[in-house]
């Protein structure tokens, strides 16, 4: 199989998903957003993604890594309400988030933030979640603690 990619159409931001020749799922940025009106003809990206992700043994949808370039709220929105953060021991069923294997970022994401450039809800949500990784690995135990 040779590695593919999908482009979402999300308008202004960036939305991929690559899959590699052995099947991994590399999601770079997200920009989900709900319909603001019933007329909106924006497409539901968030359920096209779920619908090429497979589940893991528990039956959760994953990604293996996920890339935020940067920060800004089209490259990250609809993180919060879409993907699961946390142990995975806190993971729900009902409401039954998209698991993030790897983060993948640069540093900038942490920082980014300033009095001048204030950070989106969902870039403060994964600069949280990445330090929290960080500080799992760092105490020896495994992320999904």
């Amino acid at each position: 199989m040779a590695a593919k990619t999908l482009h979402f159409k999300v308008g202004n931001g960036d939305m991929t998903l690559i899959e590699t020749a052995s099947g991994r799922k590399i999601l770079v940025d997200i920009n989900i957003c709900a319909a603001d009106e019933p007329t909106d003809e924006r497409p539901d990206v968030g359920e096209q993604l779920r619908d090429r992700l497979k589940p893991d043994t528990d039956g959760r949808l994953y990604v293996d890594a996920f890339l935020l370039t940067h920060p800004d709220q089209d490259h990250c929105r609809g993180l919060r309400e879409n993907f699961h953060l946390g142990p995975l021991s806190d993971w729900s069923e009902d409401d039954d988030k998209i698991v993030i294997r790897e983060m993948w970022s640069s540093p900038i994401v942490f920082r980014r933030a300033s009095k001048s450039h204030k950070l989106c809800d969902d870039a403060k949500a994964w600069c949280s979640e990445a330090r929290r990784r960080v500080a799992v690995f760092r105490s020896g135990a495994t992320v999904a603690d």
